[in-house]
């Protein structure tokens, strides 16, 4: 958006990110990932009274706090996984999740500035934003109930709304979701080939159908693994049902809407040029901030000389 950032940095050996791995022509993924367009300030500097995992005060004040362990108090794993096996987010979702709300804030406290005259404190929970973001499965459980069970890559409350495997030489797997009754009938009919499937009466609700999920899968299944994973989807955009790849990474750095849009563009970093998504919301490189990946400490003579104290 154009804001200043300077990210202060510990001397000698910096944000601790920089050491995760070096699989960006040497630097660390998570770093360059979060620090482009900051400038590096490197200081053996620390107050952490302004630092809180948890919140400025209760119990937990001076708890540690890291991306996963805030997955795991939040509840975050008790609904991600498979079977007996918790799993976390395969990002840092709390991490982004505070960041979220710290710039939202941020963003509130400067209306509210201008409109009343006055600023505002601002208290950035990980632990608060993470279940903020629980919401669902919270109120699913709601006076006691069960919680949701795990359930991968599908969802737990509706079905069919998952990764399903295809066959036909290509194999792969197709992810889709119906979220009505109408899309119901219209994948049995026009996809599966069965129209009397949608008023098998096991499956003519959504809550029938996720409790015989497993007969459900074996049933789709069994259709698609005559088709290729490209059939397949085909044939659900032909029947107007929600659908989508099941990509890795490479899938997303070679997405077609993405090179047929021109989000990608090139940033600076002490290792080279490297890709970077023009970021969301944004018609082009030219209108948004895109400055380089900082070296440790590569602005604290420019810093100081602003502030007018010797480094």
């Amino acid at each position: 958006m154009g804001a200043r950032v300077i990210k202060i940095e510990r001397s000698g050996v910096g944000d601790f990110a920089r050491a995760y791995d070096t699989r960006v022509n040497g630097m660390a993924s998570h770093f360059v990932w979060a620090n482009r367009s900051k400038e590096s300030l490197a200081l053996d500097l620390k107050n952490p009274q302004r630092l809180w995992g948890y919140g400025s005060d209760g119990p937990y004040r001076d708890k540690k706090a890291y991306d996963l362990l805030v997955q795991s108090e939040a509840g975050f794993l008790s609904v991600t996984g498979n079977g007996p096996e918790p799993a976390k987010a395969g990002i840092s979702v709390a991490d982004i999740s505070a960041g979220m709300y710290a710039y939202s804030n941020i963003l509130a406290a400067i209306i509210k500035r201008g409109k009343t005259g006055r600023g505002a404190r601002i208290d950035i929970s990980m632990l608060e934003s993470m279940v903020e973001w629980m919401s669902f499965p919270m109120y699913y459980t709601h006076n006691d109930a069960p919680g949701p069970a795990r359930s991968g890559a599908a969802h737990a409350s509706i079905y069919p709304y998952g990764p399903f495997e295809t066959g036909g030489g290509g194999g792969g797997s197709v992810m889709f979701g119906v979220q009505n009754e109408r899309e119901w009938t219209s994948l049995c009919r026009d996809v599966l080939g069965d129209e009397a499937m949608a008023r098998n009466p096991r499956f003519v609700s959504n809550t029938l159908r996720v409790r015989h999920r497993d007969e459900l899968k074996a049933v789709i299944c069994g259709v698609f693994e005559r088709s290729s994973a490209e059939e397949v989807l085909a044939k659900l955009d032909g029947a107007a049902i929600a659908n989508a790849n099941v990509n890795d990474m490479q899938g997303a750095w070679n997405h077609p809407q993405l090179k047929a849009r021109a989000r990608w563009t090139e940033v600076e970093t002490p290792a080279g040029k490297i890709p970077a998504l023009i970021p969301p919301g944004f018609p082009s490189v030219q209108e948004s901030r895109m400055d380089k990946v900082p070296g440790l400490g590569e602005h604290n003579e420019a810093i100081f000389r602003e502030l007018g104290v010797e480094p």
